[in-house]
């Protein structure tokens, strides 16, 4: 009855959501005069999605096998938790959770766009309802979360193993929250397009919605970077792999978005380029869509394997791509630029980094689909890894870092740059610092960039937060103005902070981690740098859904104890599949990962430790970079509401 239920609620959401798009595209007083109905009608469809995947994570939680999705991704002896997470971490609830996030999207844009003219906003929830109603009408015609099976099983086929995991069951609705953000920037300038008064300001609706779907969208990367680093045993923590690359595209468009936006809320120019950069960031979030869920690729983060259901994925996202970029050509507006770029003006040290966002965007996608390409038309196998990421992004990503300070020096004046003598002084004491460091190690010289980088910009970022209340007269003004009123400088200090952090970190892991392999007997100590190992034991136990084999070993310096490592190997007997869960020891300066290899006699075993140096500054750094977002968007409440004309 509750899959029938949910079932019903789908149908019956699709029905509403054709209704208000009739309602969005007539002309028609007669409609137009039930204003009130259709509001509440919008809040019946959020309603009924919610309904719906609430029925869903019910199944799962009785263990109803009668449902198909329940009995090929649960099982009965599952901790709950993670028959909740199974909701989502397969192919048709996870696209149901699409559906909902989208709506719940419209929802709060249809709450909060009163102060805005009625054509825009109409036109705005015109087409985030048409993207709604593509992806349901996917989800009842091929991909119906409530199928029943004539003949469920007892106990289920349970979860992907290595997805049963604490992080995972926030990860991939966090992930969606940034992915499905961008579709209300893609809604804005098609809906912006679509209006005839082509004056409407709506520079503060953009960058509201680009910087929610930045926090949401930073985050959930992060997440999937720790999980794969702790879960899947290899000792990184980023492997360029096809879904991650998908997660990464979005990201770098909508921060070339969020920098565009910069300009024109300044000098009202680059409205075309801002609004074919909000189109853009939505069309690779479809794109990775497609590329998740088509069967195209082997992944750990993939959905599905059903090639005919990529194809109507794929008709999809080219439906909607297509009809945007010719909204976009035949209803763009042709405004005259007269920005002058010369040298020392901001927007072209914005517009440079815009461009150089987007070839990094573009490298990371063409080795992305590169394997298919050469598949479909050689039909050979071939792989793009992390030598080739390498090679083609470190020199983008390097000018990309080192403009950073500059274009945040330089004053929307654009009569110099700044004080040189300051920025001379500050890449002298980048480059010390720097130097400093091969004291004790070894001189490399991608090393010493990166150094140079992660401390030219932190410093930067410091400096120009320090100066901006020294120039107020007494400090007490200078730290209210900097840091009760200014938001949008401490997110941007924050962010710019957080990306060298970033850049330190993964210069440190690149060029100082440790990897020792080897056979190690119960007993027996080794020694990695000053550390010694002692691996004490092997325990064998069954917890309520798998099986383990654990191992433990103690970190020594000096005698003294640093850690434990419990390293562990995992079966699960519903799916006959066996898993490695690395131990990690983290210090301030180091993280000790530890994982168990196979079993080798009687008392020995293969034993993978790495020493890593500075990791955790990573994911400080990315966290910096979602804070930094959150401040920005919290410079909206000091804000008074547009006036009316304000806004045209």
């Amino acid at each position: 009855m509750i899959s029938e239920l949910g079932h019903f609620l789908l149908i019956t959401a699709f029905c509403i959501n054709l209704g208000l798009i009739a309602n969005c595209i007539s002309n028609k007083t007669v409609l137009a005069g039930y204003t009130s109905l259709f509001n509440k009608l919008e809040s019946l469809l959020l309603t009924f999605i919610a309904i719906s995947f609430l029925l869903l994570i019910i199944s799962f939680i009785n263990s109803d096998f009668s449902v198909k999705l329940v009995a090929n991704n649960s099982h009965l002896l599952k901790p709950v938790l993670y028959k909740v997470a199974g909701t989502w971490g397969n192919h048709e609830g996870s696209m149901l959770l699409w559906v909902l996030i989208l709506t719940v999207y419209l929802f709060l844009f249809q709450v909060s766009s009163s102060d805005y003219p009625k054509l825009l906003v109409r036109n705005v929830i015109l087409v985030q309802l048409s993207t709604i109603a593509l992806f349901l009408f996917y989800l009842l015609l091929l991909s119906n979360p409530f199928e029943r099976l004539e003949f469920p099983p007892l106990n289920g086929q349970d979860l992907n193993p290595i997805l049963q995991d604490v992080l995972l069951v926030v990860h991939p609705p966090i992930l969606y929250l940034g992915y499905l953000g961008l579709s209300i920037p893609f809604s804005i300038a098609i809906g912006f397009l679509l209006t005839s008064d082509h004056n409407i300001n709506i520079v503060r609706l953009i960058r509201f919605w680009s910087l929610v779907p930045f926090v949401f969208l930073t985050l959930g990367i992060l997440l999937g970077s720790i999980w794969a680093y702790y879960e899947l045993g290899w000792g990184g923590w980023w492997f360029w792999d096809p879904v991650e690359n998908v997660s990464l595209l979005p990201w770098l468009i909508n921060l070339a978005l969020i920098h565009s936006v910069l300009i024109l809320e300044r000098r009202n120019s680059l409205l075309n380029w801002t609004i074919l950069l909000s189109i853009m960031g939505f069309s690779f979030s479809m794109i990775g869509t497609f590329i998740v869920r088509s069967g195209l690729i082997t992944s750990v983060h993939a959905f599905a394997n059903d090639p005919s259901r990529g194809l109507f994925i794929l008709l999809i996202i080219f439906l909607a791509i297509a009809s945007s970029l010719f909204i976009y050509m035949t209803k763009r507006p042709n405004y005259e630029n007269f920005m002058k770029l010369h040298f020392a003006s901001k927007e072209l040290w914005i517009i440079v980094q815009n461009l150089i966002l987007l070839v990094i965007a573009a490298v990371v996608f063409l080795g992305t689909i590169w394997p298919f390409i050469i598949e479909a038309i050689f039909d050979e196998q071939v792989s793009v890894g992390e030598p080739f990421y390498e090679v083609s992004l470190t020199p983008f990503v390097v000018i990309f870092a080192f403009m950073l300070p500059i274009a945040s020096k330089i004053r929307w004046t654009g009569k110099k740059i700044g004080d040189i003598r300051k920025i001379v002084i500050l890449i002298f004491i980048s480059t010390s610092l720097s130097v400093g460091a091969f004291i004790w190690k070894d001189f490399k010289l991608l090393t010493f960039i990166g150094l140079f980088l992660a401390s030219w910009v932190c410093l930067s970022s410091i400096l120009e937060f320090i100066f901006s209340f020294k120039s107020r007269p007494t400090l007490i003004e200078g730290l209210k103005h900097s840091l009760v009123l200014n938001y949008r400088l401490i997110g941007r200090t924050i962010a710019h902070f957080g990306f060298g952090l970033l850049i330190f970190g993964v210069t440190a892991v690149a060029s100082w981690e440790i990897e020792d392999i080897r056979k190690v007997e119960v007993g027996e100590s080794y020694y990695l740098k000053s550390y010694q190992i002692v691996f004490k034991g092997i325990d064998y136990s069954v917890e309520k859904n798998f099986k383990k084999v654990s191992g433990s070993f103690e970190v020594l310096n000096n005698n003294k104890l640093v850690g434990m490592l419990l390293p562990e190997k995992r079966l699960y007997p519903s799916r006959n599949e066996v898993t490695t869960e690395a131990s990690i020891n983290p210090t301030l300066f180091n993280d000790f990962y530890m994982v168990l290899g196979n079993k080798l006699d009687e008392n020995a075993w293969v034993v993978r430790t790495y020493i890593k140096p500075f990791i955790s500054f990573i994911w400080v750094g990315v966290i910096l970079i979602a804070l930094g977002g959150f401040f920005s968007l919290l410079s909206f409440t000091s804000y008074k509401k547009p006036r009316h004309e304000d806004i045209n």
